[in-house]
């Protein structure tokens, strides 16, 4: 078996390459990536970055938009009043409804850039009539109605305030916006807060003389139309006061403590699951009686019923 370099039953070893051949091997590779390079292809380029994350959406984004978008549209076109007016007023409290709206989204991490880049749906060219102006306000788009009832509890309360302001400011321009006379799923529950307000207005009208009692009568008058609408409570034989009344000063105290108490706990009035139906009534309601307490001397607020949101 000499010179045999075959093994029976065992594997062949063969001799170790010398380090000439390992030289020459590395210089191989080595004049194999100069000519790759040289042709213009890298093989040391830098992974791509990652993509950008998403941004991630505020709380009820689209909703608040479109509203937003909507205050735009009617802000600029906006009458010009010469002196303070129902129209100066109300532009001042639409205004508030839209700065407290878009610091809501912007707290959120929404760019500016993204609440006011689409114009309206219904641009205006130049300041709109009058009347034109009451209309628009009175007709609520059903498709923020609709996507309202979806939102969360938060953004329900504070936008169903918001419509309340911007139907109130329909009806200080001459607009009809009360409660539709056909029932909605929270009529008892808007009746049980409405006839409290008729009896505590009786109470006041009774202890007051002179201007208030006539205010008094006022408001009075625009609570009982209120509740000729809803209906009246008939759940209750009668309805207690927050402190006895027996002047005039005390009947002013009580005037105003039920109509800003009137609208608190709104979310309690629309539930879990409200309908377009329900919304459209609350936010109705609280217009008529954002209305009544002008007529008893209160100032208008932007979101009735409601802490100041944050800005």
């Amino acid at each position: 078996m000499n010179g045999d370099t075959r093994a029976h039953g065992s594997r062949v070893h063969l001799p170790p390459v010398s380090t000439t051949r390992r030289l020459f091997l590395l210089g191989g590779g080595a004049a194999l990536l100069t000519a790759v390079t040289g042709c213009g292809l890298r093989v040391d380029l830098p992974q791509p970055p990652p993509p950008v994350p998403t941004r991630r959406r505020a709380t009820d984004e689209a909703l608040i938009i479109g509203v937003v978008r909507d205050l735009d549209a009617l802000l600029r076109s906006w009458p010009a009043a010469s002196k303070p007016t129902v129209l100066t007023e109300s532009r001042a409290l639409l205004t508030e409804l839209r700065t407290v709206l878009v610091g809501r989204l912007t707290n959120e991490g929404v760019p500016t850039e993204e609440i006011t880049s689409a114009p309206s749906a219904t641009p205006a060219a130049g300041p709109l009539a009058v009347g034109e102006l009451r209309k628009r306000l009175a007709a609520l788009p059903s498709a923020h109605l609709e996507a309202t009832t979806s939102a969360t509890p938060e953004t329900r309360e504070l936008l169903t305030a918001a419509y309340g302001t911007i139907f109130a400011s329909a009806e200080r321009l001459g607009a009809g916006v009360a409660p539709a006379a056909e029932t909605s799923p929270v009529r008892q529950q808007l009746a049980e807060r409405t006839s409290p307000l008729v009896y505590a207005f009786e109470v006041v009208a009774a202890q007051s003389s002179g201007a208030q009692r006539r205010q008094a009568l006022d408001t009075l008058e625009r609570l009982r139309g209120l509740e000729r609408l809803i209906g009246r409570d008939d759940t209750s034989s009668g309805w207690s006061l927050p402190f006895p009344v027996t002047d005039k000063r005390s009947a002013r105290r009580l005037g105003d403590t039920v109509l800003k108490r009137a609208v608190g706990g709104l979310g309690e009035v629309l539930g879990a699951a409200p309908t377009t139906e329900s919304l459209d009534d609350v936010a109705r309601w609280v217009a008529a009686v954002q209305l009544a307490a002008e007529t008893w001397g209160l100032d208008p607020v932007a979101f009735p019923g409601m802490e100041q949101p944050d800005r």
